[in-house]
């Protein structure tokens, strides 16, 4: 299997749909901007009863991407219909099956990628082709006007949250879409070069590129203040995404204090484990982006990190190990010895990922054994992360199987 980090081919096909945009070059060669040499060294070493234990799909998320690559399935136009608390998705038209879509094309391209599964990468290739031919979620109304907040777009106008916010549509939806951008650039783009529907994809996928916000604040939701989307797209253009890089490294390392709490974070009230959670995520991944491009990472923030990833898992087996934090109630309530947090560890569909980063990189931590008797077991999500676009955790996790530890 060929790991090709940061390199970008292009060609000149003018193959494709015309969003209206000027003809740009096609990336062929995939882009990595998370997973640094060293891991993907260890990954490649890795057992085939690993990989599969680990990195294999299941049979209904295979079925759902073949359905669309099939043209079976509807291909949402828009999003429209959330409220500023997002607390109804499930009566926003499309809305759960576009977070689905997200999530299981997650695992397809994981197994296609890990196996080199050709069947599995053509099969979500169609599928992206079959959104990119039916301009997919391009009708949902955008919020920004040269990489600024604008387009009258609102949120929060009521203090109970139940207004209709656009807000909350547009940045669902370019969240949504920059994580199908990741998974595609990571494993498909170099699948059959020359095949003109990259070219379609790709332009599809530009659409949404030019509505993000520019990156310019870090700050932790929504790919760390816009910082992801925004450095995949430096590199899909072949231009180095290093000031970003520098910048966003700088400004985490004053967002994890010495505590290992994380700032606005660890102190939102019973909500706090899953915010915690939420923050630590893009704080290990940040990391991860920074060794990947070769950015130097601050002396204490390691350590920084890695008391943040026992304050979770203290205080997943133990609500109350929060309180002193989340009595603060940031923009919260707060409710002694109680946390908001349902989910099992192992169960959790998206955004841990994290959990097996901080297990291949802190294999003596006193924690680490305890995420790993959970993270480990048979029925692991390690293939999907539909906050990352693929399965980022069953390649750390292969990684580290490889290395004994």
């Amino acid at each position: 299997m060929r790991f090709i980090i940061l390199l970008l081919l292009f060609s000149t096909s003018s193959h494709g749909a015309n969003f209206n945009q000027k003809s740009t070059p096609i990336v062929n060669e995939p882009i990595n901007f998370i997973v640094p040499s060293d891991v993907l060294s260890d990954f490649a070493k890795g057992s085939d009863a690993d990989k599969r234990k680990f990195c294999s799909t299941s049979s209904n998320s295979l079925n759902l991407i073949r359905d669309y690559a099939s043209g079976g399935k509807e291909v949402p136009q828009l999003i429209k219909g959330y409220n500023s608390r997002m607390d109804n998705g499930r009566d926003v038209p499309f809305a759960d099956e576009t977070g689905l879509f997200i999530l299981r094309m997650s695992e397809v391209v994981t197994d296609a990628w890990v196996l080199n599964d050709n069947e599995k990468k053509e099969t979500a290739l169609e599928a992206l082709h079959q959104w990119a031919l039916r301009g997919g979620l391009l009708k949902t109304k955008s919020c920004t006007r040269n990489g600024m907040l604008d387009q009258g777009c609102t949120e929060w106008t009521q203090p109970d949250g139940q207004d209709l916010s656009d807000s909350k549509d547009f940045a669902t939806v370019q969240m949504w879409v920059m994580k199908l951008a990741n998974g595609y650039y990571f494993s498909l783009a170099d699948f059959k070069v020359g095949d003109p529907r990259h070219k379609l994809i790709q332009n599809w996928l530009g659409e949404f590129f030019k509505r993000n916000k520019k990156a310019d604040k870090v700050y932790f939701g929504l790919d760390h203040g816009w910082f992801y989307p925004a450095i995949l797209d430096r590199l899909r253009q072949s231009k180095s995404p290093e000031s970003l890089v520098k910048k966003l490294l700088k400004d985490l390392d004053k967002q994890v204090y010495d505590d290992g709490s994380m700032k606005d974070r660890t102190t939102r009230g019973n909500r706090a484990l899953w915010y915690h959670h939420d923050a630590v995520k893009e704080a290990m991944v940040s990391i991860e982006i920074a060794k990947t491009t070769g950015v130097e990472i601050p002396e204490k923030l390691n350590d920084k990190m890695s008391n943040a990833g026992a304050v979770f898992v203290n205080g997943y087996f133990d609500h109350a190990s929060l309180d002193k934090w989340a009595k603060e109630a940031h923009n919260a309530v707060y409710e002694p010895g109680k946390q908001d947090f349902k989910n099992k560890l192992n169960r959790i569909p998206n955004g841990h990922s994290w959990f097996y980063i901080f297990s291949y990189r802190n294999p003596n931590d006193p924690i680490t054994k305890q995420l790993d008797d959970v993270i480990q077991q048979a029925d692991n999500q390690a293939v999907r992360d539909g906050q990352i676009g693929f399965g980022l955790g069953c390649i750390y996790a292969v990684a580290k199987a490889a290395q004994g530890l």
